[in-house]
């Protein structure tokens, strides 16, 4: 038996999957569908429909849009003005010769008044900084998206692999239904030969008739798994390939410190905590910038006139027409705000110290996890010899139990005991390659390499049964 081994000198990007060799063989389903659905095509079909992956692929595109709203706060900045007012009113007033109350001239006439003004920011460090900030948001934002591209990911071979377990269990309680009924006949007929008691019947049809139930509650857990796949894909999966059943890996090397440096380094939350670090820092540098002068160049152009007829019998059309250039330097100094803006700053150093602790604390999780998940895949390997050993010795038994069982030497239940024990050993070796593959993608995961590449890789280790 050829077998590839684990590598760890390909760091940083490691082929996990060569710890695992394929070899051919089929063995029966129990999936009712038309069509066939393996691990890649049913991620691809996730990569379109999911809407977790959707929603935190909008999220990054509205983000980018920091960018430009915060370059805007550092750019000149144009508007332009404009009024018109039509004034028509007439009034008395006293003339200054008598106290004769006259009737005054009307008043009509229009205003026209419209006008530029440019303002460029020369300094101010509030601006500045929250561009700065804009910048690592939008950075965070690409980071959460890449780490929904891998939870995608995780979410989809996770559920495939559920579903296969769901499969399995159906298969596996067929045989031993099969296997079952096989002796509930041979049984009565030796009952019936007044070789063995109705005991060994009943307890037969017992067994067989939990059997039956236990069929029904894994087939309802095989159709509610199926229907899982609507959530991330769209629609209901077809005949699933299954993991070949001739599969052997080789013991995980222990380089977890290797595998936690990297995690270090790449792991997404812990990436996206960093971010979060520094909008902290850069939202400091924003609050202490409303203690800084801010510096404002400034140009203007306006015109106004106005047209109509005045009081004291002024000349209609007769109007004042006024001209206006500026440029120049405003500089505002904020001088004291009764301690709010240094208040302000001592709250965003408070903030960004418990974001420091959480992420120290962050660190210590993934450290763990990854070292949990080494553990899991020497226990796994450890399990999975045992239980191929544990299958052989359990094959030896029931061989030998029935043999006794026909010969008188042993009633039905060491027969159907010793079924169990080899069902269940075939069951949980099924179980520990299955948990095998899912701790190297959490292992991926947690280091933040997990991509398309590995579900490619786990698709070869899938046969499509007829």
């Amino acid at each position: 038996m050829i077998k590839e081994h684990l590598n760890f000198k390909s760091i940083p990007y490691i082929n996990i999957w060569s710890l695992v060799i394929l070899f051919s063989m089929s063995f029966s389903s129990f999936i009712y569908a038309e069509k066939k659905s393996d691990l890649l095509s049913l991620y691809n079909e996730a990569l379109r429909h999911d809407a977790l992956l959707s929603a935190a692929t909008i999220q990054n595109q509205a983000t980018q849009e920091l960018i430009d709203q915060g370059l805007s706060l550092l750019l000149p900045n144009i508007s332009a003005q404009g009024s018109y007012t039509d004034l028509d009113n007439s009034r008395k007033f006293n003339t200054p010769i008598s106290n004769v109350l006259l009737a005054g001239t009307k008043a009509d006439y229009q205003n026209y008044e419209y006008g530029v003004v440019v303002r460029q920011p020369i300094f101010n460090y509030a601006s500045y900084n929250r561009y700065k900030q804009n910048l690592v948001q939008t950075s965070l934002s690409d980071k959460q998206l890449l780490w929904s591209q891998q939870d995608l990911i995780y979410r989809v071979v996770k559920l495939y692999f559920e579903t296969l377990q769901a499969s399995d269990e159906i298969d596996l309680l067929q045989a031993q239904r099969k296997e079952i009924l096989a002796q509930l006949a041979e049984a009565e007929a030796m009952f019936n030969a007044g070789l063995v008691s109705i005991t060994d019947v009943n307890e037969t049809k017992t067994k067989a008739a939990l059997i039956e139930v236990e069929q029904l509650n894994a087939l309802q857990l095989f159709k509610i798994k199926k229907r899982e796949f609507e959530t991330i894909t769209g629609s209901l999966p077809g005949k699933l390939n299954k993991l070949n059943p001739v599969i052997t890996f080789t013991e995980v090397e222990n380089k977890a410190e290797e595998w936690i440096d990297i995690a270090i380094e790449n792991n997404l939350d812990l990436q996206i905590r960093r971010d979060e670090v520094k909008i902290a820092d850069k939202e400091i540098d924003i609050r202490a910038g409303d203690r800084y002068p801010t510096i404002e160049a400034f140009a203007s152009r306006s015109r106004s006139w106005d047209s109509g007829g005045y009081p004291y019998g002024a000349d209609k059309n007769q109007g004042n027409k006024q001209f206006s250039d500026a440029i120049g330097i405003e500089i505002n100094i904020p001088i004291y705000e009764g301690g709010f803006r240094s208040s302000r700053v001592r709250e965003g150093k408070l903030l960004k110290l418990k974001l420091q602790e959480d992420e120290e604390y962050l660190e210590r999780q993934v450290k763990l996890a990854v070292r949990e998940n080494f553990l899991h895949l020497q226990t796994n390997f450890a399990e999975i010899l045992a239980y191929d050993v544990a299958l052989k010795s359990a094959e030896l038994t029931l061989e030998s139990t029935n043999l006794g069982f026909k010969a008188g030497l042993r009633d039905s239940i060491d027969v159907l005991r010793a079924q169990q024990v080899y069902f269940d050993a075939e069951k949980d070796i099924l179980d520990n390659k299955y948990d095998y593959l899912m701790n190297l993608i959490n292992l991926k995961f947690s280091v933040g390499m997990l991509t398309k590449q590995d579900i490619i890789e786990i698709n070869k280790y899938l046969i499509l049964e007829e």
